[in-house]
C-alpha cells in the first residue's frame, strides 16, 4: 500500500522549562535525547515502512520522554507501550505513526482525537493539522496533558473531559477522527461526526483487535480492515 503524506504546518514548537512537571532538571538534560529519538525513527518507523516526511518530522520534534511518567523515562524510546496511570498506556511509537499515516492528514484538517492519554499523540497531531479536539475519559490524565501542552505553547488543541461514545464534545463535523482505544464496535456517534469524504482510524474488538479505516461518502459508510493491533478498551460510562 502506498501511503500519501501530509504537509506539516510550518510552525515552531517552543520548548520551555518543565521543572514543575519533571523535577529540577535543566532543559538540556530533559531534551538532549536526540540520538535516541533519531534511532527510534530509523529502526522503528522507517524500517517498517513509515516514509511520510511530515510524520517523521513530528516524531523528531516532539520528545516522547516528556510524556512518560518518571519511573519509565529511561524506556521512553523503546519499541513497546508504557503505562501512564489510570490503567492506560502510551502506545508503541510505530503503532502511533502507522495510525497517523492511515489518516492521510493535511495541514488544513480538523481532527477529533479520542483518548488523549499522555498527550503525546495530541502533540504530534498539533504539528500536522489545523486543529485538534481531544477527548479523554480520565480527568487525572487530562490535567497533566493540559500543563504539558501549555508549557510547549501548543495553541491549536482543545482538551475535553468526556465519554466519546456519546460523540464529539462540541457539535461539529471533522475531516479526520482517530481513536486510541478499542470499542467493541465502531461508535455510531463518531461516524456521524465525519464530514463527507472524511476518514476515521479506529481499532475494534476485545482481544485480537482489528484496525479499520472508516470512510463516509454520499451517505454510505465503508469500513476497511488494514491491520491487527492491541489497545485498552474504549470505556462507556460517566467520565472519571
Amino acid at each position: 500500500m502506498q501511503r500519501q503524506g501530509p504537509q506539516a504546518l510550518k510552525k515552531r514548537v517552543i520548548w520551555v522549562e518543565m521543572d514543575s512537571v519533571m523535577g529540577n532538571k535543566t532543559r538540556s538534560e530533559m531534551t538532549d535525547r536526540s540520538d535516541e529519538i533519531s534511532r527510534m525513527i530509523e529502526t522503528q518507523l522507517k524500517r517498517r515502512g513509515i516514509q511520510n516526511s511530515a510524520i517523521l518530522e513530528a516524531f523528531q520534534r516532539v520528545p516522547r520522554h516528556l510524556f512518560v511518567p518518571r519511573p519509565h523515562q529511561p524506556e521512553a524510546y523503546g519499541d513497546f507501550p508504557l503505562p501512564i496511570g489510570s490503567g492506560q498506556t502510551i502506545s508503541q511509537p510505530f503503532v502511533i505513526a502507522l495510525m497517523l499515516d492511515y489518516l492521510n492528514l493535511t495541514s488544513e484538517h480538523e481532527v477529533l482525537e479520542v483518548g488523549t492519554g499522555s498527550g503525546y499523540s495530541t502533540a504530534l497531531l498539533s504539528t500536522l493539522v489545523k486543529w485538534v479536539d481531544s477527548i479523554e475519559f480520565y480527568q487525572s490524565l487530562l490535567d497533566g496533558v493540559r500543563e504539558r501542552l501549555n508549557r510547549m505553547n501548543i495553541e491549536n488543541v482543545q482538551l475535553w473531559h468526556g465519554n466519546a461514545w456519546q460523540g464529539p464534545p462540541v457539535k461539529k463535523m471533522y475531516d479526520r477522527i482517530v481513536v486510541w482505544a478499542s470499542p467493541n464496535q465502531v461508535p455510531e456517534n463518531l461516524v456521524k461526526a465525519l464530514k463527507p469524504g472524511g476518514r476515521m482510524v479506529v481499532p475494534v474488538g476485545k482481544h485480537d483487535q482489528r484496525l479499520y479505516i472508516v470512510t463516509q461518502s454520499k451517505g454510505k459508510v465503508q469500513k476497511d480492515f488494514v491491520d491487527w493491533v492491541r489497545f485498552v478498551p474504549l470505556i462507556n460510562g460517566d467520565p472519571l
